[in-house]
C-alpha cells in the first residue's frame, strides 16, 4: 500500500500544504484585508505599489512596533497575552475565508483549530515575514529544517494555551455574553495505540 500510494498522497499533501499557505497569507499579510497584521508583505501587493512592510497600527498601540517584534510575539509562548494579536488571529479563522471555512461567531483560538494547526499557522507567518516577497523553495533540507521549526512551535502553542488560553478568551470575549469550555478542538480517545503514533498533546 505504502509504495502504491505513498507519492500520490505526497503529492496531494504538498498541494494541500501550498493552498493552505496561500490563504494564510491573503487573510493576514494582504493589503486590504480587515485581519492583517503586517502588510507590503506579497509580490502581488508589492508588484502594484512598492513600499517597506507596515505593521498594523492596532499591533503598534500593543508595542509591536516593528515587523521583528511581531515575529518575536508569534515565536513566544506569551503570544495569547497580546490581546490586538490573539484577536486579528482568531477574526482570521471566524472569517470564512481559509480553504473549506466558514463564518464563525467570535470563539478562541483553541476552540477553532487544534495546536498542530496553530503551530503551522504560526510558523508560516514568521517565514512569510522573515522578507518581503517570500516564498518557500522545493528543498529537502528545507523541508527537514522546516519540520522541526514547526515542533518547536507545537510546543510553544502548547505551553500558551496552558498557561494563557483562560485570560486571553476572557479578554476577548468580555461583554460578547459567550462561555468557553475547555475543550481542545480534535480530542479524541485513543486506546487503540500503546504507543501514540502523534504526540496527543498538539491534536
Amino acid at each position: 500500500m505504502a509504495a502504491t500510494w505513498g507519492s500520490s498522497i505526497k503529492a496531494k499533501a504538498n498541494v494541500a500544504r501550498a493552498q493552505q499557505v496561500r490563504y494564510f497569507k491573503q487573510v493576514w499579510l494582504a493589503n486590504g484585508s480587515p485581519h492583517a497584521i503586517v502588510t507590503n508583505v506579497l509580490t502581488k501587493d508589492l508588484d502594484e505599489k512598492e513600499a517597506p512592510m507596515k505593521v498594523n497600527p492596532e499591533l503598534v498601540k500593543t508595542g509591536l512596533e516593528t515587523t521583528a517584534a511581531v515575529i518575536a510575539c508569534l515565536q513566544s509562548e506569551e503570544m495569547y497575552l497580546n490581546p490586538t494579536l490573539y484577536n486579528l488571529l482568531c477574526c482570521g479563522v471566524e472569517s470564512g475565508k481559509l480553504k473549506g471555512g466558514r463564518k464563525q461567531s467570535p470563539s478562541s483560538l483553541r476552540r477553532l483549530m487544534t495546536m498542530a494547526h496553530e503551530a503551522h499557522l504560526r510558523l508560516e507567518l514568521c517565514l512569510a515575514l522573515s522578507r518581503q516577497r517570500y516564498n518557500k523553495k522545493p528543498n529537502t533540507i528545507l523541508q527537514k529544517e522546516r519540520k522541526v521549526q514547526w515542533k518547536k512551535f507545537c510546543v510553544t502553542v502548547y505551553n500558551d494555551r496552558e498557561r494563557n488560553a483562560d485570560a486571553a478568551e476572557q479578554a476577548r470575549l468580555r461583554g460578547v455574553g459567550v462561555h468557553l469550555g475547555h475543550a481542545n478542538v480534535g480530542e479524541v480517545a485513543d486506546a487503540d495505540f500503546k504507543e501514540p503514533l502523534v504526540d496527543k498533546r498538539f491534536y
